[in-house]
């Protein structure tokens, strides 16, 4: 089933213009982790993610006990970019450097409905991991 997500104009790394940088609650109701194609570990939650923009990064802390082996609970992005979908904050939108760190996410994306945050995703490439956040 596709989602009717709202839809954001292409521009990677803000290449066509500033981004307004917003921080943001989301308390979700579930999360998945996908490795390798298959869902690994998923559960029901009240957990929270909180994003506070401060100097123009995005400093995120995930509030959930039960997501902690998956992810690190605090960790920053410094690039925000749109595309299609979703809205994406990123550490190396680029790949300029080819550093990886194990269960730090490199990059988020922010899905909306109506200007409303349902979907938030973190996508780690130590080892290749999605996580997925439903409210």
């Amino acid at each position: 089933m596709e989602e009717n997500w709202d839809r954001f104009p292409n521009n990677l790394g803000e290449m066509f213009g500033t981004i307004e940088r917003k921080s943001f609650t989301f308390n979700y109701k579930r999360f998945e982790v996908w490795q390798g194609g298959a869902c690994i570990y998923s559960g029901k939650s009240n957990g929270q993610i909180i994003s506070k923009v401060i100097n123009g990064e995005s400093n995120v802390t995930i509030e959930d006990v039960m997501i902690n082996n998956h992810i690190f609970k605090n960790f920053t992005f410094g690039q925000i970019s749109t595309n299609g979908d979703r809205m994406i904050w990123s550490k190396d939108i680029f790949n300029e450097n080819p550093r990886t760190q194990s269960n730090n996410p490199d990059i988020s994306s922010l899905f909306f409905k109506q200007g409303s945050l349902n979907k938030v995703t973190y996508t780690i490439h130590n080892p290749n991991t999605l996580i997925e956040f439903y409210s």
